[in-house]
């Protein structure tokens, strides 16, 4: 793996601005923080605007020159110079990166997902870490979620949802969580599809389990996090990714959900009013409360019951949904239409 087949000069200088992974411990303590989300929006738009044009571009200036370029304040400038200066410690950490088989990409990339980018909009990931083939992003999936304690009935369902989503050959798209994700990703491993993950911690230590490399090594499982390699849980993180399960989803399939709280609940509602994708709920005798209630909020039903008949989950996905065509804005126009 080479990181310049990922990464090019503008998604290294993304890197620097909106990932700690160059940053040493001993700046960290000084409080020189990345990029977050909304800042960088900011800033790509500001460099836009600009004579700069380019992440890129941003390379080599001082603060004075960034400054007066970007019409920046004085401490925004010098924050942004000094995350681009550890240009050699990236390349050091890019490289351990790699060849441990793991992978970097960020929106200005073309191997960043599309159908995530175009999805999400300003709210797609700055950068993403992964493993397994990159090229595999590109097909939208089946989303799968739900509970980490599910009854054998939300089980069954799952297994279902996995199964045939591989017979109408979408990947299923889950959070690799206890419980409802991995019932629905192992089914659809075991039935010879593919799955990604969108994890909210621990790429590094998730790929080095054994099953795990296997079905990676095999170009049958994908992971990947907008959160650094190494970082650990927390609830904002796991809330965090759930913009990315949906965004890399064509349709989405609620398993079991409680009523206004947890992250199912949470994500669910978010996609609903963002029409990400479709939101389809299970349905049936003694569902969870919040199923019900999601499907007075915009869900589609699947009703347990209709789901053994049903021969192309794609299909019928697609006639029982109501899409809305994504609409095209100026984010990040500029960087994806550049002339290479």
């Amino acid at each position: 793996m080479n990181a310049h087949e990922y990464l090019g000069d503008d998604g290294q200088a993304m890197l620097l601005l909106c990932s700690s992974l160059a940053v040493p411990a001993t700046a960290k303590e000084t409080v020189l923080s990345q990029l977050k989300l909304s800042e960088w929006n900011q800033l790509e738009r500001k460099i836009r605007e600009s004579s700069l044009r380019s992440p890129a571009a941003l390379l080599g200036r001082t603060a004075e020159e960034l400054a007066k370029a970007l019409a920046l304040p004085t401490d925004e400038a010098e924050r942004i110079a000094r995350l681009l200066e550890f240009a050699g410690q990236l390349s050091a950490e890019l490289q351990n990166l790699f060849e441990h088989g793991l992978w970097a990409v960020t929106r200005a990339d073309e191997l960043y997902p599309a159908h995530l980018r175009d999805t999400l909009k300003h709210q797609a990931p700055t950068v993403l870490f992964g493993a397994g083939n990159i090229h595999l992003l590109q097909r939208a999936g089946v989303a799968v979620v739900g509970s980490r304690n599910i009854d054998e009935a939300g089980a069954a369902f799952a297994r279902e949802v996995g199964t045939k989503a591989v017979s109408a050959k979408l990947p299923v798209v889950s959070g690799g969580a206890r419980g409802t994700d991995r019932i629905a990703m192992q089914a659809a491993l075991e039935a010879g599809g593919i799955a990604f993950g969108a994890l909210a911690d621990s790429l590094e230590r998730t790929t080095r389990q054994a099953d795990v490399r296997e079905f990676v090594n095999d170009g049958k499982l994908v992971l990947l996090t907008p959160y650094a390699p190494t970082a650990g849980f927390s609830v904002g993180a796991a809330m965090g990714r759930n913009k990315l399960i949906y965004g890399l989803a064509e349709f989405a399939v609620v398993v079991s959900s409680d009523h206004q709280s947890g992250g199912t609940w949470a994500g669910a509602v978010e996609a609903l009013k963002a029409n990400w994708c479709p939101v389809l709920v299970r349905d049936g005798d003694a569902v969870p409360r919040g199923n019900k209630e999601l499907l007075k909020v915009g869900a589609t039903a699947l009703p347990t019951v209709e789901l053994a008949e049903i021969s192309d989950l794609s299909a019928w996905m697609t006639r029982h949904t109501a899409t809305k065509p994504v609409e095209a804005d100026l984010f990040d126009l500029a960087l994806r239409e550049r002339p290479k």
